[in-house]
């Protein structure tokens, strides 16, 4: 059974156009939120606060307004985690159906869907063209990234690239692929804002994951990418190595179609998945990058959820949510989260939770990282994501001497 590693990194956010700038905001708490014109265009008044991308952060400027923002930021992630990871489009389209693809989104192809929906509503005839169109993300980011083995997409709401990332270890370890490029992306669109807006769920002026004043989570966008490959491979290639994916976890506690069960069952089960999996222990993993989304039935259920599976009142693990920086995005959310996990366990170096000031009693006995983050060596971290649906996931990473 081989061992799978992630040797390349790549990401979009409104908080950094590359890596490097993405993760010193991150550590610096440097927030990517701010007004965003979406919400004027849909009249809604409850907020003006997203975490969109600048489009002067995209390569691809001759693209814009022809491509969906979602295709154009994976495109952008993709070259950036080739590069970091010394492999060319043309090697890939040599290893043939041994490299493969996993794409993760909840709204990709909804521009198009959008587009019709506006025409039958102002009776305008729209062309049929989009019942072809909306699905075809996928199928063009393998193309652009020469990928001919097998291709998977994972649509499980906001748990998708976690989930996604899950698909890649598997196929891995089963011997199927030697490579797979892990795609998460989504972008801003009218269908989650106005979705968002009519659960009352969105924060006025940004979002503070555990804080005592949170008020709803912010909506975000971006993209993030990743060269996954067999150790033996990423060694023969002499690789940078980040962390080695040592399991994950899935599961549904099928309670209510947006809120979690507020026992947490779905998310311990995802989480204690992922740790039997990787065979360690709950108090071996030295961080975990949370849900965190600011929402009030989140933060508490994930808090609970956690101290239960640690099974000690005041567990060890350090704690962080970066969606005060990133904002919630969504499909993509898990994907970028795996990135600031994967450079935090490179760099051992724990990210703040921004805009978190004042802790309730209700999380007092978790190890909360506010303030500043914190220099400490990581050998395990988890990332989770909680989804709308009941879908929760839960991945391991670990570093690899």
């Amino acid at each position: 059974m081989s061992n799978a590693v992630v040797t390349g990194i790549g990401i979009i956010a409104s908080n950094g156009a590359n890596k490097e700038h993405f993760f010193e905001t991150i550590i610096n708490g440097q927030t990517g939120l701010k007004k965003s014109g979406i919400f004027d265009e849909l009249h809604i008044k409850s907020t003006s606060i997203a975490g969109e991308v600048d489009e002067a952060y995209l390569t691809y400027q001759d693209q814009i307004g022809i491509e969906e923002k979602s295709i154009l930021m994976a495109y952008q992630a993709i070259d950036e985690a080739l590069h970091d990871s010394k492999i060319s489009k043309s090697e890939i389209k040599n290893m043939g159906m041994k490299c493969g693809l996993s794409v993760s989104t909840s709204i990709s192809g909804n521009l198009n869907t959008m587009k019709h929906i506006k025409s039958k509503h102002n009776n305008i005839n729209s062309n049929p063209e989009w019942l072809v169109n909306v699905p075809n993300y996928t199928r063009k980011v393998a193309r652009f990234c020469n990928v001919s083995g097998a291709t998977y997409t994972t649509v499980s709401a906001c748990a998708a690239g976690t989930a996604g990332v899950g698909i890649a270890i598997d196929q891995i370890r089963n011997g199927n692929l030697d490579v797979v490029l892990v795609v998460g992306m989504d972008m801003l669109a009218d269908i989650s804002v106005a979705g968002f807006h009519s659960l009352e769920s969105m924060s006025v002026n940004g979002c503070s994951p555990f804080d005592k004043n949170r008020d709803g989570t912010s909506l975000g966008e971006g993209a993030a990418a990743f060269i996954v490959e067999s150790k033996e491979h990423a060694l023969m290639r002499n690789a940078h190595i980040y962390g080695e994916l040592l399991g994950y976890g899935l599961s549904n506690d099928a309670y209510h179609i947006t809120s979690p069960d507020p026992e947490g069952s779905g998310a311990i089960r995802a989480m204690n998945m992922a740790l039997k999996e990787s065979q360690l222990n709950p108090q071996d993993i030295d961080y975990i990058n949370v849900h965190g989304t600011a929402t009030e039935l989140n933060d508490v259920m994930e808090a609970k959820a956690i101290t239960d599976l640690m099974e000690v009142a005041s567990p060890d693990v350090l704690i962080s949510s970066t969606k005060a920086v990133t904002g919630h995005c969504l499909g993509a959310a898990g994907s970028v989260e795996m990135a600031v996990i994967l450079m935090a366990l490179d760099r051992n170096i724990v990210p703040l939770t921004a805009k978190l000031v004042d802790v309730p009693n209700e999380f007092g006995e978790l190890k909360l990282v506010y303030g500043k983050s914190i220099e400490k060596e990581i050998k395990y971290a988890m990332s989770n994501s909680f989804a709308f649906s009941g879908n929760a996931a839960s991945v391991v990473v670990g570093k690899v001497n």
